[in-house]
């Protein structure tokens, strides 16, 4: 760092010597000013905000008009979420394009963020600012901030770090705005499957209305939260492989889970990885995910980092993670401060992993996929006809069609017979069709094979909203009504705007006598179908 500051310092002084940009300032004043941008600068990549802030005030103080001083403090507004302040200095450095060359591109970057996240509502809790479009996301509050008060104290714990400032969450309404501030492509985007972004000293994700149905925004929102504690513990100095492979194990702490796991679709991953010895390297992964060209890489690099991160784990807990992180931090490569933890050399590391990875005997599963990543505003609803649509081979779509339409007639057995031809002509496994077939087999009061079905199901696409669905009207035809509130309520932690969730809760909690419950989801099912405008009583298979 103190190379590039010396190169930083040398080249703005020649070329403030020769603009005479601070001409009326004095020598102290100018040397001053010039190395608290550097220094402040240095504090915006390195995530320490608050130090860059004061940098900031000083230069304010002494050259409140100079293009430079405001082009450095408007970056320091933006990296705070203070965007129209931050419009307000960047405006200055357009009366000097020739001075401040990259003034106007980032002027234009902030502005066209702007038009969005001006419209935002900001609520908070004790240790976080969670901004949304009330109109849009008002939902999403509901659940977000207990999540991440959780994530706070459990990732606190196992990383021994708890930010002072409030920490700023943001959701964007829709691929463009995501696109601009997350400064990926949206080919990037749906390759990769990358629908959040810890970047810009706050987490920002994709509203879950942007897919079908849903992803696992709160997982996703503790695992980008652990990447903004990973920044700011060691200064931004950590590789991507060691924190996305720290973030991917830690993302479901929240839900007090001391044991991290793979996700079945990852382990198989890894196991036909192992197979084949085909892996993403840890070079490779540098310096995005996203940047990976198929989402079956980024997949597998997934699983792998959390591996990786899992091994070390085994070999120390969180004490060796956390000393790993705090030599980072000390100024060693992340090589060298992890050869200095575990006490052998980096390359050894790698081979013990390897071998480590061949003797877990991980599971591969013939058929299961990475399911796609589209970021579109579509109906809160799957319906039949779109649910087909997704089947991917022609055969297996033209049986859970005629599937569908004899279990609409009321012909359940019928049903039943052709979707599952349509499961043994799927070349993948399918949870549109298993959620098909366990429809058909409960409406046919075939309750144990339903189970059996979707259980299955869950276990290889814990992803898939509407399982939880199918599983709580199970439980609720069986009677077992807690049993279905848990389901449904796992749910929303996928996809909250479904208003046969909150629609099937009422009804549940309505049972149990519990009205304060059931008038809260009463409360949210309004919020829904305030905006979708749909009947909450359509079937989403």
């Amino acid at each position: 760092m103190k190379r590039k500051s010396t190169i930083i310092i040398s080249i703005v002084f020649v070329f403030l010597i020769f603009r005479g940009s601070i001409a009326n300032a004095r020598t102290n004043e100018f040397f001053d000013i010039l190395g608290e941008i550097v220094y402040g600068e240095e504090c915006l990549n390195a995530w320490q905000i608050e130090e860059a802030k004061k940098a900031a005030e000083k230069v304010l103080l002494l050259a409140p008009d100079d293009p430079h001083v405001c082009f450095f403090v408007g970056k320091v507004r933006f990296y705070e979420g203070r965007y129209e302040e931050s419009l307000n200095f960047l405006k200055k450095t357009q009366k000097a394009p020739e001075i401040i060359p990259e003034g106007e591109e980032f002027y234009h970057f902030v502005q066209t963020i702007y038009q969005t996240a001006g419209k935002f509502k900001e609520i908070e809790s004790e240790h976080f600012l969670f901004r949304f479009l009330e109109e849009k996301d008002a939902i999403l509050a509901e659940y977000a901030l207990d999540t991440l008060e959780s994530a706070y104290h459990a990732i606190g714990s196992d990383l021994d770090y708890f930010p002072q400032d409030k920490i700023l969450v943001e959701v964007y309404p829709d691929a463009e705005s995501f696109c601009t501030i997350s400064t990926l492509k949206q080919e990037e985007i749906e390759t990769s499957g990358t629908v959040a972004i810890c970047l810009f000293n706050r987490v920002i994700i994709t509203s879950p209305r942007l897919q079908p149905r849903g992803y696992e925004w709160l997982d996703t929102l503790t695992h980008e939260y652990v990447h903004y504690v990973i920044m700011k513990k060691t200064y931004n100095r950590v590789p991507v492989w060691l924190h996305e492979g720290i973030a991917k194990y830690e993302e479901r702490r929240w839900l007090g889970d001391d044991t991290p796991a793979l996700p079945v679709s990852l382990e198989s991953l890894l196991a036909e990885a192992v197979e084949k010895d085909y892996f993403i390297t840890f070079e490779q992964m540098h310096p995005s995910l996203a940047k990976l060209e198929k989402r079956e890489d980024t997949a597998l690099a997934f699983a792998e980092v959390f591996t990786a991160v899992d091994y070390l784990f085994l070999q120390g807990g969180y004490v060796l993670i956390t000393a790993i992180l705090d030599e980072i931090k000390r100024g060693l490569d992340a090589k060298d401060a992890i050869s200095s933890v575990i006490g052998i050399p980096f390359d050894m590391f790698e081979k013990n992993w390897l071998q480590y990875l061949k003797e877990k005997k991980l599971r591969r599963v013939h058929g299961i996929k990475i399911l796609p990543t589209k970021l579109k505003e579509t109906s809160a609803i799957v319906d039949d006809l779109e649910s087909v649509a997704e089947i991917e081979v022609k055969e297996a779509r033209k049986f859970a069609m005629l599937g569908d339409l004899l279990r609409r007639e009321g012909l359940y057995s019928a049903a039943i017979i052709e979707y599952e031809k349509a499961f043994k002509r799927a070349e993948n496994i399918s949870p549109q069709i298993q959620n098909k077939l366990a429809t058909a087999y409960i409406r046919d009061t075939q309750y144990a094979k339903a189970e059996e079905v979707l259980k299955a199901a869950l276990e290889y696409y814990p992803e898939y909203t509407t399982t939880y669905i199918s599983l709580g009207e199970l439980y609720q035809r069986k009677g077992e009504y807690q049993t279905a509130i848990d389901f449904l309520s796992q749910a929303n932690r996928v996809n909250p705007f479904n208003p046969i969730v909150h629609t099937n809760l009422i009804e549940l909690y309505t049972k149990l006598g519990d009205k304060e419950r059931a008038a809260e989801e009463m409360r949210r099912l309004k919020m829904v179908t305030r905006f979708y405008g749909q009947d909450s009583e359509i079937t989403e298979k």
